[in-house]
C-alpha cells in the first residue's frame, strides 16, 4: 500500500521545487523531509528528481507521480470545500437501481417525484434485476424500479406497487380497422408480445387461446421502446400497457385495436425495509401507490 503521507511531502517538494522550501510549507526538519521523499522513492522504486542549481527538477517518471498526486489531492481538497458548504448540509442522497425492462416513459413518470425535492442528490443505475437486488441488499443502492416484484424464494426484499396498467393491443393507423371485430380480427395478423415480464406473456397467451384466435407471432420482445417503435413504424399489432404509450396515443400515432382485456402489468418499488424511512422514498410510495 501506499504511504499517502510521504506522497503528500513528494508532491508539496515538487510544487516548491526543493526539500528546503518545502520544510517552510510542511514545518518539518529538512532531515525527516529527505527522509521520507527517500523512502518514497524507494518504495516507487527510482529517484523522481534531477538536482539542477540547488533546485529539485522531476524526472520522467517523477512528472508521471506528480500527475497523479495533483489529481489526487486537488479532489481531496474539492471535497472539503464541497463537504463545508452549507448549502449541501441537507441532501439526501439517493441510488436508485432501474430494471432494464422497466418501460423508460415509465422510469421518467416515477422520477418526477425525487427530482422534484430540491435537496435529493440522485444516482440512477440500469440492469438485469438480479444484479440490481445484490446491491440493493448490499446497500449500494436504496430502491430498484423494477415490473416485476423481487423472487418470493429470496428474504429480505419487499415488493411495493406502485402502478398497475392495463395491457392493450396497439398499431399504426393503417390497422384501426382490426378494432370493430377485436379480437377475432388479431386472425393472421402480425402480432409482436412482450416476453417480460413473464406473468403477463403467459395472461396474454391465454387471453388469445380463450378467444380462439391465432394471430401470426412475428416476434417476442423485451424491450418497452423497442415494441413502441414498431406500433409507430407500422409492421403489426402490438400488446404493451397502455401507461408506455399514452403519449402516442394522445398523438395518435399509434391506435387502440383492442382493451379491457383484463391483463395487468404491474410496477414496483423494491426495498429492503417493509416500513421505509427514507423521506423522499415514503414520498414516492404515498403519492405512487
Amino acid at each position: 500500500m501506499i504511504n499517502y503521507n510521504h506522497f503528500y511531502y513528494f508532491w508539496i517538494i515538487a510544487k516548491e521545487g526543493g526539500v528546503t522550501a518545502a520544510c517552510k510549507r510542511l514545518r518539518l526538519s529538512q532531515p525527516t523531509l529527505s527522509a521520507q521523499l527517500t523512502q518514497f522513492e524507494k518504495f516507487i522504486g527510482s529517484p523522481l528528481f534531477e538536482r539542477r542549481s540547488r533546485k529539485l527538477i522531476l524526472n520522467d517518471k517523477g512528472k508521471i507521480v506528480f500527475e497523479y498526486a495533483d489529481s489526487i489531492f486537488r479532489k481531496g481538497k474539492e471535497m472539503i470545500e464541497v463537504l463545508q458548504d452549507s448549502s449541501l448540509k441537507d441532501i439526501i442522497k439517493l441510488n436508485i437501481g432501474v430494471a432494464i425492462s422497466l418501460p423508460k416513459k415509465n422510469i421518467h413518470s416515477y422520477l418526477k417525484i425525487p427530482l422534484a425535492h430540491r435537496k435529493v442528490n440522485l444516482s440512477l443505475v440500469e440492469g438485469e434485476q438480479a444484479k440490481l437486488l445484490e446491491n440493493l441488499k448490499i446497500n449500494q443502492l436504496d430502491i430498484v424500479l423494477s415490473n416485476e416484484p423481487a423472487p418470493k424464494d429470496i428474504k429480505g426484499f419487499y415488493s411495493h406497487c406502485i402502478e398497475k396498467a392495463p395491457v392493450i393491443f396497439i398499431a399504426s393507423p393503417d390497422y384501426k380497422n382490426l378494432r370493430r371485430k377485436f379480437p377475432l380480427s388479431l386472425q393472421d395478423q402480425n402480432l409482436f408480445l412482450p416476453t417480460h415480464p413473464a406473468q403477463v406473456r403467459t395472461s396474454l397467451d391465454m387471453y388469445l387461446a380463450n378467444n380462439q384466435v391465432k394471430p401470426r407471432l412475428k416476434g417476442e420482445v423485451q424491450n418497452t421502446e423497442m415494441l413502441r417503435v414498431i406500433a409507430v413504424s407500422g409492421h403489426g399489432v402490438v400488446a404493451i400497457p397502455r401507461s408506455s404509450v399514452s403519449d402516442l396515443i394522445k398523438s395518435k400515432e399509434i391506435y387502440i385495436i383492442g382493451d379491457n382485456i383484463d391483463v395487468f402489468s404491474e410496477f414496483y418499488l423494491i426495498t429492503t425495509e417493509k416500513k421505509v424511512s427514507n423521506p423522499v422514498v415514503k414520498d414516492m410510495l404515498k403519492k405512487l401507490s
